[in-house]
């Protein structure tokens, strides 16, 4: 199987993480920060920021490498409001330590909890030089009346040969408050997966009956299926393989990005 980092592993991380470009290889491109002004609902940004140097408990305990920014909509609604507590839930779940398998309620306990685990470690293990890295961004990748569309790249690590680094999708409806599940983005899921496979195949130089996981890939019981991350923008479909969910770390990541006048008809937005 022909290898794709995509650079999503390859993110600029400040955290002494050093990650090699293959230059033979090129991620698809994305639209980023697509919008569209919103008639139902106003909608401003902040970046809400914690570092290292910004946590008075690190200048007395011993602290991970924390790099973390995140959305946070300021306005004073309720929708706004739910939004935000949704956001931060689906967060929560990247900070997690091998000792700590339940998501926090927010953000600021979440980074709690991290800080508190490593320190825990430190103690146990004063010997080790591992130090625990926390590295989050996000940007708002598309906006309509309806729907809000946000990308994360992250990278965790705490301890081991390597951490893990992804990047997420989250769709949130901006109407009824909710978070949209990549699978709901769909109306003809069916027929789309029959698409998207035969483009997976194509990029892949594989035949039609061609085993996939005889070529590499993890596919359960040698079956194609949809990733987790899907994104719709204005003028795409974004869907991204994630490192472990169809290949191996080293592949890294692996992304498609269909033009929406080829998928619309298999769309609900």
């Amino acid at each position: 199987m022909k290898k794709y980092s995509f650079l999503s592993l390859c993110f600029i991380f400040i955290l002494s993480l050093s990650c090699k470009e293959d230059q033979n290889q090129k991620l698809d491109k994305e639209d980023s920060s697509e919008e569209i002004s919103s008639k139902n609902l106003t909608f401003s940004y902040v970046t809400k920021t914690i570092s290292k140097d910004s946590l008075d408990t690190c200048n007395i305990n011993p602290c991970p490498e924390l790099d973390i920014a995140y959305l946070h909509i300021t306005d004073d609604t309720d929708a706004g409001k739910k939004i935000n507590q949704l956001n931060e839930k689906s967060l929560t779940k990247i900070v997690l330590t091998p000792s700590d398998s339940i998501p926090q309620e927010n953000m600021d306990k979440s980074i709690d909890k991290f800080i508190e685990e490593y320190a825990h470690f430190k103690n146990e293990f004063p010997e080790s030089h591992a130090v625990y890295e926390l590295y989050i961004r996000q940007e708002k990748l598309f906006e309509t009346d309806s729907i809000l569309v946000l990308s994360s790249i992250f990278y965790n690590y705490t301890g081991g040969a390597h951490g893990y680094g992804a990047k997420l999708y989250h769709t949130y409806d901006k109407v009824n408050t909710k978070r949209i599940e990549p699978r709901a983005l769909l109306k003809n899921e069916k027929a789309f997966k029959a698409y998207a496979e035969g483009m997976f195949r194509k990029k892949f130089n594989l035949s039609e009956k061609e085993s996939l996981n005889k070529n590499g890939f993890f596919f359960e019981n040698d079956e194609f299926k949809l990733p987790e991350n899907m994104a719709i923008t204005k003028d795409s479909l974004h869907m991204i393989y994630n490192p472990y969910e169809a290949a191996s770390y080293a592949d890294g990541d692996i992304k498609f990005s269909f033009p929406k006048k080829d998928v619309e008809a298999w769309l609900n937005y």
